[in-house]
């Protein structure tokens, strides 16, 4: 008996998505479009941003607590070198972080000892105590379909590679993109405690420790956290049958982001995704007599008795005698013309109608194109298109056109314009 599968609840995103209403249905709905057929209580998902990460050499992008306590380490082993002076011999102090058996030794014990019971001086001790949300800075709106998303692009891309049909194409270069969401900020405090055995020894670190606050500590060539020190806490340890031991305590207030290494995140967001690109075939057209001459007298596969003719706008005409000066010239004429836009469904252009020589159907509208905004009018959006002699008058039905025209747009017309 085959198992019966358990709806799943839609989560904010995808019921908030069956409400948005489109500005222009044209351009439909501007959030993800899923290509999967909707399934109530179903995961949507949109193919194109399924992309196969297999013998990718980059890596997703993750911050993890992990990366941040390494800063911490980073910062006192490689960049503040702490020493200290003890029987002129400088000595390096050690600094380690603090497991739940050393701190629960510290704590029981007031300092640390060694396997061989010896009490460790100088030594620089910390671990991380809490993690607060940072809820003042930015966010990625919502963790179960992430909507703000960084995008950081590849130098270079195997589906980008040279090619002479790219360049004979006019083709648009391909980029790729590794994205990555905003991280979750938070605040992490650390406590830190320091033992030497002399308080000279102790006011040097101190002193160096107190010049590092509210700085970026970590490795430059990895990630780096601001850090503020506010106060230290200075104690001296004496028991009986055992050196004097200086202590000091004080917490500090890291800075930080997480962006996670986890399922739950890469379901909730893309990691690659590609720029668009296309061909473009732009009109070609004859832009002399001779050439157009020549275009006509090329080999035929068999002779015929008539000659087939098409003009720039694709009307085909059927001319049974030769082909004259005067019928090559207008075949070949193809004028573009801007236009003005007088209201919202009317445009005019200050060119009239070249007139058809004697044997050619007249010239029409279906002679012309018509472009908004580089975007071409259908023919079926075209009301009317009148001769006027010096200017012509382009009328539009802005119902089938889908949007109306402004002053600032830009019309186009091109065909045979006088």
């Amino acid at each position: 008996m085959a198992k019966r599968s358990i709806p799943r609840p839609e989560n904010k995103v995808e019921f908030m998505n069956k409400l948005v209403m489109p500005y222009d249905e044209t351009f439909g709905n501007p959030n993800s479009v899923f290509s999967e057929p909707y399934k109530p209580g179903q995961p949507q998902f949109n193919r194109a941003n399924e992309i196969s990460q297999l013998k990718d050499t980059a890596r997703n992008i993750s911050i993890g607590i992990k990366d941040i306590d390494e800063s911490i380490q980073y910062y006192f082993d490689n960049t503040l070198k702490l020493s200290v002076i003890q029987n002129n011999t400088r000595l390096m102090v050690p600094v380690i972080y603090g497991s739940p058996e050393r701190w629960k030794s510290i704590q029981a014990d007031g300092f640390y000892r060694d396997a061989q019971g010896k009490i460790q001086c100088p030594l620089i001790i910390y671990r991380r105590e809490n993690i607060q949300a940072n809820r003042e800075l930015g966010n990625k709106l919502d963790g179960n379909k992430v909507n703000n998303l960084i995008l950081f692009k590849k130098q270079f891309s195997k589906r980008n590679i040279y090619d002479n049909f790219n360049i004979l194409t006019n083709r648009t270069p391909e980029i790729e993109y590794v994205a990555a969401f905003p991280p979750d900020y938070v605040t992490i405090t650390y406590n830190c405690i320091v033992f030497t055995n002399f308080v000279e020894q102790m006011d040097k670190l101190i002193e160096s420790i107190n010049f590092a606050s509210n700085t970026y500590w970590g490795d430059p060539s990895k990630f780096q956290f601001r850090t503020r020190i506010d106060s230290f806490s200075n104690q001296i340890i004496l028991e009986q049958g055992s050196d004097r031991t200086i202590k000091s305590t004080f917490d500090m207030v890291l800075n930080g982001y997480i962006i996670p290494d986890s399922v739950n995140r890469e379901l909730a967001s893309i990691n690659r995704t590609f720029s668009n690109t296309q061909i473009l075939f732009g009109l070609e057209v004859a832009d002399s007599s001779e050439q157009f001459t020549a275009n006509i007298r090329k080999p035929k596969a068999k002779k015929i008795s008539s000659v087939q003719a098409a003009d720039s706008t694709n009307v085909t005409i059927q001319i049974t005698e030769g082909l004259t000066e005067d019928v090559i010239q207008y075949l070949s004429r193809s004028i573009q013309v801007s236009g003005t836009v007088i209201n919202s469904n009317t445009v005019t252009f200050n060119a009239g109608w070249t007139i058809a020589p004697s044997g050619v159907p007249a010239t029409s509208a279906d002679n012309f194109m018509f472009f908004a905004n580089g975007v071409l009018i259908e023919k079926t959006a075209i009301t009317s298109f009148v001769d006027n002699d010096t200017s012509s008058t382009l009328v539009v039905n802005t119902s089938l056109l889908s949007y109306s025209l402004e002053a600032t747009d830009e019309i186009i017309g091109i065909g045979k314009f006088e």
